[in-house]
């Protein structure tokens, strides 16, 4: 019973703390942590040769695997977009972040965009997405789209939608996002799962209307039919705690305290169901 579920986090939880991978996978490991999934925002140069080289030797030595990475758009990073712009160079990058994670035998390729508005042009995105696709056929993991308010991908039925079709891309859920969105999680995953388009998984809690509050897991909404569900539809990719808002929140318990809040309230759910 959810022996396949990769419950991991995410590395930019201890930003606050460090970037330094030498610093970030200790601390992680003295949590209880020893999945991560890796925060990039230029594939390029953060993942090139000697990058990947030092990443999987920490890793090796701290006894941590690397199951997912996340491409982030950010605005500052594709002024002109990213997936609403096919000229933006965003195509080249995400080929040599899916070559990377091969070469790495990373499973989960994660895209997040915040580059590309709700008022982005729906046709470029289209193309994009079709020649996502067909560059996805060729990667020997998942590649999965993180849907947010505010972006060209809004919530995740309507994400469902523009990736039904096509071969290759996975929604992401993002549980903090859905549940700012007020969206029924427990639906959502059934619908998709039933589709064969979830992917992997971002975990945390919202309000709602706050996408960007990162609570630690539990912190408003009970998760428990959320994990019991997982189990019943074999749910086995990454699932990974997405708290960037509150560790960044200066009057917080800080970034170590949330996962570990996070961490501790999920543990006791998968134990309660197993």
């Amino acid at each position: 019973m959810l022996r396949t579920l990769k419950i991991g986090s995410a590395d930019w939880n201890l930003w606050p703390i460090s970037t330094a991978y030498e610093t970030s996978f200790p601390k992680f490991k003295e949590s209880g942590i020893s999945r991560l999934e890796l925060g990039i925002y230029t594939p390029s140069s953060e993942l090139d040769l000697r990058n990947r080289t030092r990443i999987l030797e920490l890793a090796e030595i701290h006894d941590i695997e690397i199951t997912a990475a996340l491409f982030s758009l950010t605005p500052e990073n594709w002024p002109l977009g990213a997936f609403s712009n096919r000229h933006s160079g965003f195509l080249e990058e995400c080929e040599k972040f899916l070559n990377a994670l091969t070469e790495m035998k990373v499973e989960y390729a994660n895209i997040w965009t915040g580059a590309d508005s709700s008022q982005a042009d729906p046709f470029e995105t289209s193309e994009t997405l079709r020649e996502l696709d067909k560059l996805s056929g060729s990667y020997p993991g998942v590649v999965s789209i993180e849907y947010k308010a505010d972006t060209i991908f809004q919530d995740g039925y309507s994400l469902a939608e523009k990736l039904s079709g096509l071969e290759n891309l996975k929604v992401l859920i993002d549980t903090g996002h859905a549940f700012a969105l007020d969206e029924n999680i427990v639906e959502l995953i059934k619908n998709l799962a039933s589709r064969e388009l979830i992917g992997a998984m971002h975990l945390g809690d919202a309000v709602s209307g706050d996408s960007d509050s990162d609570l630690p897991c539990g912190r408003v909404h009970d998760f428990s039919e959320i994990i019991q569900l997982l189990n019943e539809v074999n749910f086995s990719a990454t699932a990974n705690f997405d708290l960037y808002g509150a560790a960044i929140d200066k009057d917080g318990p800080g970034p170590i305290s949330i996962l570990n809040e996070s961490l501790s309230y999920i543990n006791k759910l998968i134990g309660v169901i197993a």
